[in-house]
C-alpha cells in the first residue's frame, strides 16, 4: 500500500485515500479517509474537504471522517493522489490543529 494512493475499499465499493506513513506498511490495517461523491455530501469546509477529481468524477475527502481500515478490506488502487500531498496534509493539520 502507498501513502496518498486511492483505493476501493471491499464493503461499500467506497474509494478512500491512504493517509498512515509508508514506514508503518507491516501493521495489518491503515489509517484512511473516505472519498464521498459532491452530491452526496451536502456541505464541506474547503480547507477540511479538498475536492479531488478521480476517474473523471469529483470527490470531496471527508476527513472528519477517517478510520483504520484492516488491509484484508483495502482493494484495488484507482488512484496516486501523491502530487496533492501539501493539500491532504493541510486537511488533516486543520481537522487535529485547528490551522
Amino acid at each position: 500500500m502507498a501513502r496518498f494512493h486511492v483505493y476501493r475499499l471491499k464493503s461499500g465499493d467506497v474509494p478512500a485515500i491512504d493517509v498512515q506513513a509508508n514506514l508503518l506498511d507491516d501493521l495489518p490495517s491503515r489509517v484512511m479517509v473516505p472519498l464521498h461523491s459532491v452530491q452526496e455530501l451536502g456541505w464541506s469546509i474547503s480547507r477540511l474537504n479538498p475536492r479531488f477529481s478521480i476517474e473523471g468524477e469529483v470527490y470531496v475527502m471527508a476527513t472528519q471522517r477517517m478510520a483504520s481500515i484492516p488491509t484484508t478490506e483495502i482493494g484495488k488502487v484507482v488512484a496516486d493522489l501523491s502530487d496533492k500531498r501539501d493539500t491532504i496534509i493541510a486537511a488533516l493539520d486543520f481537522l487535529f490543529q485547528g490551522f
